[in-house]
Formats: C-alpha cells, structure tokens, sequence
C-alpha cells in the first residue's frame, strides 16, 4: 500500500446497489453494519484529493473512481433492470446505486453481467489506459464480485508492469475489509463469510486492510 502522492491509484466501488437493500433476498443476515459509513468516507477522500489536484499549479495525479454496477441476467433477482425493491416506504430501481454511493461527473460507470468486473467491461483496458498502479476495491459482495474481480486483477496482472530489464514489478491490489460486505449463507453466518474469504484473499492475491489504514497511508498527504 502506497501513498497517493507518487502512486497512481484507482478506487473501485463495486456493486453499491438499492437492490441489496431488499430485506429478504440475499439471506437471512448481513455482515460488516459499518460498510456503507467506511464506503461512503473512502469515496468522500478520493473525491477531495481529486478536487485538490485539480486547483493545484502542479502536475495532477488524481484517483481514478470507477462504479461497478451489477445488471443481472435473471429476472428474479434484485440486481435486474427493472426490479424494484422499497425503501423508505418507496420504490426504486435496484439498478440503481444507493445515495451516498451516487457517481459524479467523470466517474465512468463500467456495467457487468457476471461476477467479474473486468468481464464484458472496458475496465482492464480503462486502467491501463491511465498508468494505474494500485487499485482500493471496495463494495459487494465479499465472497462474489468483491472476490472474483480481486482474483481476476491479479491474474490479469492489471497494476503490473514489466522492466526492460525483465522485472516485474506487480504494483498494489488492496481490499478494503471493512468496506465490503456479505451475507449469510448455506447455514454459515455473515461475518464468518465475510472473514473466511477476505483471509482467502490477504497476501495471494492482494493486500486486506481496513479503512482507517487507507485513509492514513494511501490519502495522508491528501
């Protein structure tokens, strides 16, 4: 994990979604309760490093914000165009990214059909594009599309670069745990879902931190 200052860093927010609002659909409990808080305060440091970047005289080296947004291809899930769940006493499309997670201009919108975010998605080619060299995942959910598009980046080698020399230089994948979330399932409880495959995850194919350690470490020159 690198500072912002001389990493060029991408955060990506995966899935923040109405339809994982619906009560019942995804199982019978959720894990981590303050995702949503340390989502919406990782989103709120990249934005203003952003807009410091942009009223500086230097160089700019702002974050990447890429929204990653499920379109299911099975008509009974929340996360299909169309679907509706109720919040607040209202419907809304589960489509839709819940408020605190809304993109702002600039931020690109990448939409997958399947776990992986680099599946059917110009996302690969868009970081690579911009030189990134660390990315922050954050989102839903742990053990699905958080996982598989971790798994996917590193051995799509989408933060690394090769030396002339022939070294490789595999750049930073984090994962945010306290950023993340999931549900219960097949009689196992959420937080032990959610702890089993981010300690999956820690060291083979990325680096699970909490909140707290990116907004000291990556943001602190911000």
């Amino acid at each position: 994990m690198k500072p912002i200052s001389n990493t060029k860093t991408a955060l990506i927010i995966i899935d923040v979604q109405n339809g994982f609002q619906h009560p019942t659909h995804w199982g019978a409990s959720r894990s981590t309760p303050e995702c949503e808080k340390n989502i919406a305060l990782l989103l709120k440091a990249a934005r203003e490093h952003n807009k410091k970047q942009g009223e500086g005289a230097g160089p700019s080296n702002t974050v990447a914000i890429c929204h990653v947004h499920h379109h299911s291809i099975y008509q009974d899930s929340a996360l299909h165009p169309g679907a509706k769940v109720e919040i607040d006493g209202k419907l809304v499309e589960g489509v839709q990214p819940q408020s605190f997670a809304r993109p702002e201009s600039g931020e690109p919108i990448f939409i997958k059909k399947v776990n992986s975010a680099f599946i059917g998605t110009e996302l690969e080619a868009y970081l690579k594009s911009r030189q990134v060299r660390q990315l922050i995942i954050i989102g839903l959910t742990t053990d699905h599309c958080v996982s598989t598009t971790t798994r996917m980046a590193n051995n799509l080698g989408v933060v690394s670069v090769t030396s002339p020399s022939g070294e490789l230089d595999e750049g930073d994948i984090i994962v945010v745990g306290d950023a993340c979330a999931t549900f219960a399932k097949g009689g196992v409880d959420a937080e032990t879902v959610h702890r089993v495959n981010l300690a999956s995850l820690n060291q083979e194919f990325a680096q699970v931190v909490n909140t707290q350690d990116v907004l000291s470490v990556v943001f602190r020159s911000s």
